[in-house]
């Protein structure tokens, strides 16, 4: 265990504030604009810094002033620098979590500097187990694999319900839906599926099957509006076809999972 775990806590606690509460949206427009040439920036960086120092200086016994210092300059240099790179990137998911990765990284080295516990934290990460790496894997699964192998599976029949929502000028021709209905079934729809495979996961491996059918409940009250709306019949064995399918798999996975780990929900 990491001596001082309250350092770390008040320096992520200090990220948070200024990162989120401390930025105005007009400061992000205008470095996304400006990028370093961007005022803004610098006093977010600087932000960055005070608050960083106040949290070294306030839960560290062992700082001393210049050492406070020191770590104050690394995190608001850093943090600058991380933020223009990213101001030159597209401004998604992805770019976001790298970003606030990044400066997670420059956190907990800095709490290693200023706690010298270097040797610690490679014996933690040493301290990595099988089952961490299972849990790890079964997430992992649950999400892209089991995306492609869920689509895999429905390709049979994905081609006739689309055919019935949106027909084909010519009987030739072949089925299309509009870029608008492209992009929602890609992205929306893709990421519901991802979103409910690891809620289902999480409650399978903490034993909470009734949580899962509550989830399950949920979701088919918001999906019965637009079926009902539709009133394909195809479309509706489609959904149910695609639900359950993520389900079993998600149920395979979690079960296998928690019986690797000693953890199978089954009384003797």
């Amino acid at each position: 265990m990491l001596a001082e775990p309250q350092l770390l806590v008040a320096l992520v606690l200090a990220h948070l504030l200024a990162d989120f509460y401390f930025q105005p949206f007009t400061w992000v427009q205008q470095r996304n604009e400006r990028h370093a040439l961007a005022l803004p920036l610098y006093l977010h960086a600087i932000i960055h810094g005070i608050l960083a120092a106040a949290a070294m200086f306030l839960f560290s016994s062992t700082m001393s002033i210049a050492s406070i210092g020191v770590g104050a300059i690394v995190v608001a240099v850093s943090h600058f620098k991380i933020d223009v790179i990213k101001s030159y990137c597209k401004q998604n998911t992805t770019s976001f979590v790298v970003d606030q990765i990044a400066h997670i990284v420059v956190i907990l080295g800095v709490f290693l500097y200023a706690t010298n516990q270097w040797r610690e934290a490679v014996g933690l990460l040493q301290q990595v187990g099988t089952s961490h790496l299972l849990v790890i894997l079964a997430y992992l699964a649950v999400l892209k694999p089991s995306s492609v192998i869920i689509k895999q599976l429905l390709s049979p029949w994905s081609d006739e319900v689309l055919a019935n929502k949106m027909p084909s000028s010519h009987p030739n021709d072949p089925p299309t839906i509009s870029t608008e209905e492209q992009q929602t079934l890609s992205l929306a729809g893709q990421r519901i599926g991802y979103l409910e495979r690891v809620l289902m996961l999480t409650f399978v491996l903490l034993n909470q099957f009734s949580a899962i059918g509550f989830l399950i409940a949920a979701k088919s009250i918001f999906r019965f509006g637009d079926l009902t709306k539709h009133q394909d019949r195809k479309l509706t064995e489609y959904v149910l076809l695609g639900t359950f399918t993520s389900v079993a798999m998600t149920f395979a996975i979690g079960l296998a999972c928690a019986a690797a780990l000693g953890q199978l929900p089954i009384k003797s």
